[in-house]
This record gives C-alpha cells, structure tokens and sequence, in this order.
C-alpha cells in the first residue's frame, strides 16, 4: 500500500485518531440527499476504502442499520489485506429481545471479519434505558475482554447530550454539527466531551449532503432552505471557496475527527485535500454564523424533519 502524506490527527488517551474517519453507510445503501451514484458496488466500495487507508485513515465508521455496510466494509478490508490494522467503529441496533445482545454483536463481527471492535456505539441514546440489564452486561464482557475498545452512543437528538455525557460507561460520542448548524458549539457538548475525557466524533458536516447542492437543487428538494443556500454559496464565492471547502475546513476549526462518507475514491481524495488546507479563521466563522443564523430553522437543520422524496 502507498505511504500516506501526514494527515492532522487528534491525541485521546494516548492514541491518535485520524482528523478524518471514512463513514460507510454509502457502502450500504443510497444515502444522502445529493447523492447521484447510489449504492458502489464491491469493486467500487474496495477502491474508496483503499483511497482512504492510502491517504492515512485508519478509522473506519460504519452500523448494523446501515444496509449491507458492515459487510461491504468487511469485505474491502479483506481483499486490502488490512483487517488487522483497521480500527473499526460500528453502532448496534438494539434487538427487540436484549437478551439477543450477544448474537447481534456477534453478527457485527462476522459481517465486519474482524477479532477486535475499536469502538461499538448504541446507535440512539434512549438505549441506555435498557443498560441496566442484558446490553450494558454483553458490552462490558466484550470490553473486558478486549473483543471491544470503546463503548459510546451515537447523538441524536441533542437533548440527550446530558446523560451521554454523565454515563460512566461512555467514552466516545458521535454527534452532527455543520456550518449551518453550530447547536453543538453553542450547547458545549464537545467541550464538556472533552474536559470528561471522552472523544467526540463529529457526522453530517455536509448536512447529508446539503451543503453541497446548488440552491435550485435544494429548492426543489427543501425549498424552505433555498434561500439558505443562496447565501451559502455567496459567501462561500466571497472568500474565495467552494462549498465543500467551506463545509470542511469549518469542520476542521472543532478540534475533532470528522466522519465523512465518500461515494467515490475521487470524493474522499477532494475531501483529505480540503482538510489539509486546515480550520478557518474565527472572524471567518463569525461573519459565516452572522450571514446562515438567520436563515435556519430546525426544520432545515435535522433531516428527519425533511418531506419524503417523491
């Protein structure tokens, strides 16, 4: 494999976790609003995965709701002869049944090929009303004994940070923040993360893909965002960027890895390249939150509130 130029990283607990982690639910299944090549197939999904190592990822993100990720990921690192090497992080979806905790995670494994988790997360906070039972009991044995790394939770909504933050067993926290939506900056959640000594890992730093559109596109998909991203790209034409650069060098100025999904080597190339160019500068962002603040609401702001496609 090609040696990777020096990509940032982040110091945690005596680790260093790539400033970029490759998020796979593009390997699953079609997803993100701006995505036009749909789901890869195997010899598409090996080639973004092998872009990513060749560029210095060595984490990895992926879920067992994501369609068929963790087995298209699996397979990559496989045919890359890099499975030992990768840190894998992946999200459970509770069964109905607790008590089939162990046979899901189990699943998680032989889908992803792999001896060893670098992180497992509950894939939704209100999981950790069943914690006190079966989950919490499976999790922590494959924690003892070394079968998984970390435990965390992925955010969402931002309500639940408080307990994510309080539980004594999490230690990794996934969450969405983005250039139009800064709740998480404005909440504290990644400095308080931080002073607890748990590592957040930041999704969505393209607004599944909105920030990236042009504002006829989105006003087509999600008029109530059009004029957002009329300004959006105006500004972005302003400083000389374009918006994708926008869009990740914002994500740079937090201070944590970035998972971001690629739906072709070429994208995850462009993305490295961009991050390399390092954060922006603080008047930049002010004058960025004083131009998008006005214009967003939280039905913009969270996907699931977005209307179906027809």
């Amino acid at each position: 494999m090609t040696m990777p130029d020096s990509l940032p990283e982040v110091e945690w607990r005596g680790e260093r976790v790539s400033r970029i982690i490759l998020g796979t639910a593009q390997l699953g299944m079609n997803y993100g609003v701006a995505n036009v090549d749909g789901q890869p197939d195997p010899t598409r999904a090996r080639e973004i995965v092998q872009a990513a190592w060749e560029a210095g990822i060595r984490h990895f993100d992926t879920a067992q709701s994501y369609g068929t990720s963790e087995a298209m990921l699996g397979r990559a690192l496989r045919e890359l002869g890099i499975v030992g090497e990768a840190r894998v992080a992946s999200k459970l979806a509770l069964p109905a049944d607790p008590a089939d905790v162990r046979t899901s995670i189990a699943r998680s494994f032989e889908r992803l090929g792999v001896e060893r988790l670098w992180c497992m997360m509950l894939h939704h906070p209100r999981h950790l009303d069943e914690w006190d039972g079966p989950l919490g009991e499976m999790l922590e044995e494959h924690r003892r004994a070394g079968r998984i790394e970390h435990l965390g939770v992925s955010l969402s909504p931002l309500e639940d940070a408080p307990r994510c933050l309080a539980h004594p067993a999490i230690e990794v926290l996934q969450l969405p923040c983005n250039a139009w939506d800064r709740r998480p900056m404005r909440l504290g959640i990644i400095d308080n993360a931080r002073k607890n000594g748990q590592l957040c890992c930041v999704r969505s730093i393209y607004l599944q893909g909105l920030l990236t559109m042009s504002p006829e596109s989105i006003g087509a998909r999600l008029p109530a965002a059009e004029g957002a991203s009329r300004a959006w790209h105006a500004f972005a034409a302003s400083k000389n960027m374009s918006t994708k650069e926008l869009a990740v060098r914002f994500g740079m100025t937090l201070g944590a890895p970035l998972v971001i999904g690629a739906e072709t080597p070429e994208q995850i190339r462009a993305t490295i390249a961009l991050a390399r160019r390092g954060p922006l500068l603080v008047e930049t962002i002010e004058e960025l939150a004083a131009t998008i603040d006005p214009l967003v609401t939280d039905d913009i702001l969270e996907p699931w509130r977005w209307p179906p496609i027809k």
